[in-house]
């Protein structure tokens, strides 16, 4: 069966940050955090799924490896059939991502113009940008709060 998102062993480390004092006594040590140790994962299509833990425990790292911002040392995923390591491009594509993290939005626009904006960065046609934006609010129900400017209220958005 073919999944809409399925990883297989996936591993993530990243460096430690060490202190000068450590850098200077042990130059060559590399010590390393490991973010995802082995994880397995099935996504049905259609299927509603949450990514839930505690501080640390490696859901924005999973999140930013299945949408190919990084890349795992081991294991192997594939979103809507993709796979991570050869077809990065087919990925992005395919999916939205949106994230809590300062740069997500620009807070002085309205949800209409942030999404204009980011679809002007994909190259699409003013025509297939107005189309999809319209369809999008549609779907979410929100044509009526599109126009109101990204504040800390309007995360919901």
């Amino acid at each position: 069966m073919a999944y809409a998102i399925e990883a297989v062993g996936l591993i993530k480390r990243f460096p430690r940050r060490r202190k000068l004092r450590q850098i200077a006594r042990h130059p060559l040590r590399k010590e390393t955090i490991t973010a995802l140790n082995g994880v397995n994962l099935q996504v049905e299509e259609g299927e509603l799924f949450g990514i839930l833990g505690p501080n640390g425990a490696g859901k924005t790292t999973l999140i930013k490896l299945l949408s190919t911002l990084i890349l795992p040392e081991g294991g192997e995923a594939w979103v809507s059939g993709y796979n991570i390591f050869h077809e990065e491009e087919n990925i992005k594509r395919s999916i939205g991502l949106v994230t809590g993290e300062e740069r997500s939005f620009y807070w002085r626009l309205s949800g209409r113009r942030n999404l204009q904006f980011f679809a002007t960065l994909h190259n699409m046609s003013p025509f297939q940008i107005q189309k999809r934006i319209n369809s999008i609010l549609e779907i979410l129900e929100l044509q009526e709060k599109a126009g109101q400017l990204l504040t800390a209220k309007a995360v919901s958005l």
